[in-house]
């Protein structure tokens, strides 16, 4: 099994280097990447299995609303947490809106800051479990349906199955 991954991505580095440092510290079980960059982050993103992002929402090149819209696009199921400068309720809602799993506001709390990303990242191993336990059962159904068709001659059961499925 891959180890979790979780990326931070802060262009202030003193700030990024004391946020991977905490994760590091609280979640020991995952590998913390590290980005000074949204936009470049993006083709990380692409080819990388992330269990949960972390992202200052003031970017140069790519602000945060931008940058959940392309993770989004990229890996829907991913959840994107937002680092806000401060409280901004409608920006807060933009971002849920847009897709954004949370939105943290700073000065944030070690013990709030730690909670939601683990709570992120918790989500994201349910969401792969489920998608693991709907593959097997598609394919459970796939081999009765395969042999109610053989025993009574009910071909295109299967073929009906597939279609219902892939209209979802």
């Amino acid at each position: 099994m891959q180890p979790t991954r979780v990326l931070v991505i802060e262009d202030d580095l003193i700030f990024l280097d004391t946020l991977s440092s905490i994760l590091r510290l609280k979640l020991p079980d995952a590998q913390i990447d590290t980005a000074d960059s949204a936009l470049a982050s993006v083709e990380r993103i692409r080819s990388t299995d992330y269990a949960a992002i972390l992202c200052d929402a003031h970017q140069p090149r790519l602000e945060g609303l931008g940058f959940v819209r392309a993770v989004h696009k990229i890996r829907p199921e991913c959840p994107v947490l937002l680092l806000l400068e401060k409280q901004h309720e409608d920006l807060s809602r933009q971002a849920l809106e847009a897709g954004a799993y949370d939105v943290l506001v700073r000065p944030v709390e070690e013990s709030t800051f730690v909670f939601a990303v683990r709570r992120a990242v918790e989500v994201s191993q349910l969401r792969g479990h489920v998608k693991r336990e709907e593959t097997r059962f598609v394919a459970s159904v796939g081999h009765i349906l395969h042999d109610l068709e053989v025993l009574y001659g009910a071909y295109g059961l299967r073929a009906h199955f597939e279609a219902f499925m892939d209209s979802m």
